[in-house]
């Protein structure tokens, strides 16, 4: 009984919303000059030595650190939804508190709808971040032009700029919802 109970409460705090997202506009779009500036802090980020270029031992380094912070949040996460599960605060759930967390999860369902969808629309002006700061693997040996080991703050931004302009169809400078749908309906294609 104990261990129904526990996968159950594990359910739950599953089903529950992962963290509050600052909120975007997904219907704006993203312009060149974004990209520009994201490029830039990324690659302040990664460049751990500051020498203007960065390495894949420094990319392989920002991707460790970025799993770890994401490891560290997602255990303070479940700490936080074990903590509000557990409402006498004894280090158990109780039937009643699990019953009671039932209530408020069917009643949060539409936030939780809301804040998925948020994070769907946004996919394109998060991508690369998971990957030390757009730099994995295969991403340093498509920026690394001159093949020289290394990656410089032109280069990273010339690949990416080459991308932008190949999804923004009408060359307005700002990638639409429509003009990313377009581009994911291509993917399955190529």
């Amino acid at each position: 009984m104990h261990k129904t109970l526990f996968f159950a409460a594990a359910a739950v705090i599953a089903a529950m919303p992962a963290s509050a997202q600052p909120q975007r506009d997904a219907g704006a779009g993203v312009t060149r000059a974004q990209i520009e500036s994201r490029i830039g802090a990324q690659f302040a980020r990664v460049d751990a030595d500051r020498d203007g270029f960065v390495t894949q031992a420094e990319a392989d380094a920002s991707r460790a650190a970025i799993r770890a912070q994401r490891q560290q949040q997602r255990g303070e996460r479940r700490a936080a939804l074990f903590a509000r599960l557990d409402a006498d605060g004894n280090g158990a759930i109780s039937r009643e508190e699990f019953t009671a967390s039932r209530g408020r999860a069917g009643a949060d369902r539409g936030d939780r709808r809301e804040a998925r969808a948020e994070r769907r629309g946004n996919r394109f002006a998060r991508r690369g971040r998971s990957h030390g700061g757009g730099f994995g693997v295969e991403a340093f040996a498509r920026m690394d032009a001159d093949r020289d080991g290394r990656v410089s703050l032109a280069e990273a931004t010339a690949v990416r700029l080459q991308r932008f302009d190949r999804i923004d169809a009408d060359r307005d400078g700002r990638i639409s919802v429509e003009e990313r749908q377009a581009v994911r309906a291509e993917r399955p294609a190529r």
